[in-house]
């Protein structure tokens, strides 16, 4: 019995660093390719900065929509702990909370605020393509009874 648990143990120590490797590293200078954008609220351009390491994933953005641009920053914990964030729209500062987690090699945030009394509700699924050079964001939003859709795809510069 007391071998079985040893060996137990040995297996877990040596598996719990493969574990952590299976999460992809979204780190660099990501492009939109505006060919292979979908739905209503997808971007015309849209360019992203992102640094990564064991605890967080900061990404740092600009996007062009219907001829305005915005620039965001954001850094979400990769815990899954809360993080929060503010974003300057037209109407003035908007709070952001975002929780992340993984659902096997894809990181999936969701992000939360209160819009003039109106909950909004973002999930983001980032998923890396095996060659490491093709992002891919899947946007759902919910906000005021609406919900829009939109598939964006990213080569690493």
């Amino acid at each position: 019995m007391r071998r079985l648990a040893t060996i137990a143990f040995a297996l877990t120590a040596l598996a719990s660093p493969l574990v952590a490797q299976s999460h992809p590293d979204f780190s660099g200078k990501w492009v939109m390719d505006p060919k292979t954008a979908e739905g209503q609220m997808a971007p015309s351009a849209m360019t992203m900065s992102a640094t990564q390491d064991a605890k967080t994933l900061k990404i740092e953005s600009a996007a062009t929509m219907m001829g305005a641009e915005q620039k965001s920053d954001a850094t979400v914990n990769l815990d899954g702990s809360p993080s929060k964030h503010t974003v300057n729209t037209p109407n003035g500062p908007l709070e952001l909370t975002s929780v992340s987690k993984w659902d096997g090699a894809t990181l999936v945030v969701t992000t939360t605020a209160d819009v003039g009394g109106q909950a909004l509700e973002s999930i983001e699924r980032y998923t890396l393509e095996a060659d490491g050079k093709t992002l891919r964001v899947a946007r759902h939003v919910a906000l005021a009874g609406q919900t829009f859709e939109s598939k964006l795809a990213f080569t690493k510069q």
